[in-house]
């Protein structure tokens, strides 16, 4: 499977999803927001794509430039067009790129003999981070929702029950991060914002209350019901253990969870927020 000519279709599947979108954008932009002290310089989005979870105009209340990165322009453009935002001289778009450099090799997986030579490559660019000829220093990273579709790309050319399935998804979990906080300057912020678990595995998604939900997830976590890689419990532990991160990280926090609904299913979500040393 051609992974970025799947995402870019995906991308226009869910175009049109705006208004499903709402609870779930305002709830990620006031997070966004939240991060700092208004006017910042710049903020960064890490796979914005169709941008139907972020309210730019809300954003650029708050920060003087934004950077779109993404492997579909077009999606950016649609998204852009959508939000009366095209052509705005205070964002910059930087596409087409693939944010983990590995979407080629995750793609030579699916041929069983040459298999074992694409995970070595595909470890080796995970041991980097990506260079996609930016690299500014900005105030606010943030990646939403793209760190599931970065794991589904391997569990889609590779099975969960390979030996070395895990190995490369937590070198993909590891090189985000990183990636994340490399893009963010000295005293900035990266926020994580991912789903945990959704109703497919989990139907009391569907009828839970906001007061019920982090004791829901607390369970369904315990039950090791959550989707691969982005279990908040290790992501924390990752964070406070691995001297990469816990040496330049002043804090992190993690919000409480919040529901979000999207066509036939719901969907646990999270932010973590990582505040660098300044």
């Amino acid at each position: 499977m051609d992974l970025i000519a799947e995402q870019c279709r995906r991308n226009v599947v869910t175009d049109d999803t705006w208004s499903l979108y709402s609870a779930h954008r305002e709830r990620v932009t006031q997070t966004l927001l939240g991060t700092g002290t208004a006017p910042a310089e710049r903020l960064c989005l890490l796979g914005a794509g169709n941008l139907n979870d972020l309210d730019l105009a809300a954003l650029l209340t708050a920060f003087r430039e934004i950077v779109l990165v993404d492997l579909d322009a077009e999606a950016l453009q649609r998204g852009l067009i959508r939000q009366g935002l095209a052509g705005d001289n205070r964002i910059r778009i930087v596409a087409p790129v693939d944010v983990s450099g590995v979407f080629t090799e995750l793609t030579e997986m699916e041929n069983a003999q040459a298999r074992e030579a694409a995970i070595e490559r595909c470890l080796g660019t995970l041991a980097q981070t990506p260079d996609f000829g930016w690299k500014g220093s900005c105030d606010v990273v943030a990646s939403v929702g793209l760190l599931t579709q970065l794991i589904d790309g391997v569990t889609r050319t590779i099975d969960e029950s390979h030996p070395r399935s895990w190995e490369i998804v937590s070198a993909l979990r590891t090189q985000h991060l990183r990636l994340m906080l490399e893009l963010a300057a000295s005293g900035g912020a990266a926020v994580l914002v991912t789903e945990v678990v959704s109703s497919d595995s989990c139907p009391a998604l569907l009828s839970v209350s906001d007061a019920e939900l982090p004791e829901l997830l607390r369970r369904e976590i315990a039950a090791r019901n959550f989707f691969t890689g982005t279990n908040p419990a290790a992501l924390q532990r990752l964070l406070r253990t691995e001297v990469r991160f816990a040496g330049q990280l002043a804090s992190v926090r993690f919000s409480e969870p919040w529901l979000w609904t999207f066509l036939a299913r719901t969907y646990a979500v999270f932010a973590v927020t990582m505040r660098k040393f300044g």
